[in-house]
């Protein structure tokens, strides 16, 4: 092995200890059948994977810089040594590190690590199980991101009881002498890693069908009008029309707020609240024409048969990823149905609690 090749193949301890420590801790919670035990395990295993990303792009940086055969562009390196995680996954598809299906499947994963971070998660059911799928994901990809083997430069300061369980390389290391075998790392976590309840394609199955029965259910309340005789049909298309028209128009009102920054004058802020009180009038309708020619309903008729027929095709799929991937397509239908269908609903309770206050007034 050239000194190049060693130099680059030389990682701090410090860099892959968090990987292994990680990783390790992911399967202690995802032996545990609890939803909290499952949002820990995803979290920990998606911070282990984008280490993993980011040591994959520090070796490529290293080898731009020093071996010719391997320059990339301008725009490679920006994303190679940026924070966005989609670029740097996208970066490295795109060089062959990880498959296409892979990388589709850990941006899927990665934002269900986002919305626990940041707004909780509607999907609990199930977290246990992508919890899995994200751990044989990240385990597989070890060999493509850093490497059959690699050299360690010896930090015994970082090497927990944990990275000696699972890199038995390092009892009798040296200084310059520690040789990770990753590949054999892989195989210990695979392993150790137990099997989840029930098949992750039977889990995502059921948690879309009682998704979908919520779905119907809360569009119940709307469907058929204050008057209770309205098509629900009409009133799905309504809703999507009102949604999208909003939508629109503080699109434009936000662009011409930029353009009135940029010449030096106030903007005229948009209360998104007031909105509310047009729905139902033909004032969307019009704005809908001016804004959205040619609009047409995402959802011309009901889409819950739909979504349940193409929900129990999940079975038919093989392989695990694919199936992750229906179940997200029609996950992100339901929630942004649901999403619109929230102030249409709260309105029709308003509607509901004035209607019970006139009738108590007049008693």
């Amino acid at each position: 092995m050239s000194r190049l090749e060693r130099r680059r193949q030389e990682v701090i301890v410090r860099s892959i200890v968090p990987i292994v420590e990680q990783l390790d801790r992911a399967l202690c919670e995802l032996a545990i059948d609890h939803p909290l035990n499952g949002r820990i395990a995803l979290i920990l295993v998606d911070n282990g994977l984008e280490l993993m990303c980011h040591q994959k792009c520090a070796d490529l940086l290293f080898d731009d810089r020093y071996r010719p055969s391997h320059r990339l562009t301008a725009e490679q390196r920006n994303d190679a040594r940026g924070r966005a995680f989609d670029k740097k996954i996208q970066f490295l598809k795109d060089l062959g590190h990880i498959p296409a299906d892979q990388v589709q499947a850990m941006a899927i994963l990665h934002e269900y690590r986002n919305q626990l971070y940041h707004v909780g998660l509607r999907d609990d059911p199930i977290i246990g199980q992508l919890a899995h799928l994200y751990f044989r994901l990240a385990a597989g990809l070890l060999e493509s991101l850093l490497g059959a083997q690699r050299h360690l430069r010896w930090e015994p300061e970082v090497v927990s009881d944990t990275a000696r369980r699972l890199l038995p390389e390092l009892a009798t290391a040296k200084y310059h002498r520690a040789k990770i075998d990753i590949a054999a790392l892989r195989g210990r976590l695979l392993a150790a890693c137990s099997q989840p309840p029930m098949p992750v394609e039977q889990a995502l199955i059921g948690h879309l069908l009682v998704r979908i029965d919520q779905a119907e259910s809360s569009f119940g309340i709307i469907a058929k009008g204050r008057s209770g005789t309205d098509d629900p049909i009409h009133t799905i298309r309504t809703v999507q029309l009102e949604a999208d028209t909003i939508a629109a128009l503080v699109r434009f009102r936000r662009d011409g707020d930029k353009a009135l920054k940029a010449k030096g004058l106030a903007a005229k802020p948009l209360d998104v609240r007031m909105l509310s009180i047009a729905r139902g009038t033909k004032v969307l309708v019009d704005l809908n024409v001016r804004l959205l020619p040619g609009w047409k309903p995402k959802y011309p008729r009901l889409p819950f048969e739909s979504w349940r027929k193409r929900t129990k095709s999940i079975a038919t799929k093989r392989r695990s990823l694919l199936a992750l991937e229906i179940f997200d397509r029609i996950r992100r239908e339901i929630d942004q149905l649901e999403d619109i269908m929230a102030d249409p609903i709260e309105d029709m309770h308003g509607w509901h609690q004035h209607q019970e206050d006139v009738a108590m007034d007049s008693r």
